[in-house]
């Protein structure tokens, strides 16, 4: 378990030459002209080598968490940590008024040919985005007590998001002759969508603690790279990549998401050897 405990500071370190390597990839990976890909740009293989190498650390140091497969929610993720708490409200907070703003670009800013059905997801993702917040914020309080079924639900809107996060973005980019551009935000969007399903699944089927411990720390290194890496390209004035409103909006949520994700990961590798009082009966429903 001591091995464990240095994940969430690498995924967090993790993120400093992942930001670099990114805002170099974003610099010099595109044509200035057209802003497609460069030919034999190798700052996108330097940025992949980095991702890869930081998954395989984070599956060893994640290992050690196999053996909390029996050890109950309130003892693996109860906690009184106002660290931990004040993170929560933070992440809450964020995806709060992200999605309020996301709303308010939506309705001021709607797009040219747009289907209607891909108009009504974004009505939904801006309206799940808001009770997400407020799911976050209450699931960090039901962690500092006992579970039960009610409040377990509360993992489910953030698992709901995420998908619904990987919909709206793979829609807005799936057509764009510059998908190489948004690659890798997509993948880390597929991260955060297993890292919330690992987070349910410890209440509502089989716990992989190990499995959420690696999720996690993937899609923190690799959101934070992504949405770090292009501000920091734009702040030193690349103007090869032309990112809308609402796609830099849906990073900025990712990141506010990845927030809540570093304040699980740090109370799972944080040690449990002091067992909190007995809890309720755990939800039997399974998620499939």
């Amino acid at each position: 378990m001591k091995l464990s405990k240095a994940l969430p500071v690498a995924a967090v370190a993790l993120c400093v030459p992942g930001v670099g390597l990114r805002a170099l990839h974003v610099l010099n990976g595109f044509d200035v002209n057209t802003g497609l890909p460069a030919a034999h740009d190798p700052w996108v293989w330097y940025l992949a080598a980095l991702l890869i190498a930081a998954a395989v650390l984070y599956a060893v140091l994640a290992a050690p968490l196999r053996r909390l497969k029996t050890v109950p929610f309130e003892q693996m993720l109860g906690t009184e940590s106002a660290g931990f708490r004040m993170a929560a409200v933070i992440a809450g907070l964020l995806l709060f008024a992200g999605g309020l703003f996301y709303l308010y670009l939506t309705i001021t800013q709607p797009e040219e040919d747009a289907a209607g059905w891909a108009r009504a997801l974004e009505f939904v993702y801006a309206a799940v985005s808001v009770v997400c917040g407020f799911c976050m914020i209450a699931l960090a309080k039901a962690q500092g007590s006992r579970m039960n079924e009610k409040t377990a639900a509360l993992t489910l809107v953030p698992l709901l998001w995420s998908c619904l996060h990987l919909l709206v973005n793979y829609r807005m980019t799936c057509i764009d002759p510059n998908l190489p551009s948004f690659a890798f935000g997509l993948v880390a969007d597929v991260m955060l969508v297993l890292a919330f399903y690992h987070l349910a699944r410890l209440l509502y089927g089989k716990p992989r603690p190990a499995a959420l411990g690696f999720f996690s720390a993937v899609t923190i290194t690799m959101a934070v790279s992504d949405l770090g890496g292009i501000g920091l390209g734009y702040l030193m004035g690349v103007g090869t990549l032309d990112w809308s409103a609402k796609m830099l909006l849906r990073g900025g949520l990712s990141v506010a998401a990845c927030v809540m994700l570093a304040a699980e990961l740090a109370v799972l590798c944080a040690g449990h050897t002091a067992p909190l009082p007995a809890a309720e009966p755990h939800p039997a429903q399974e998620i499939e």
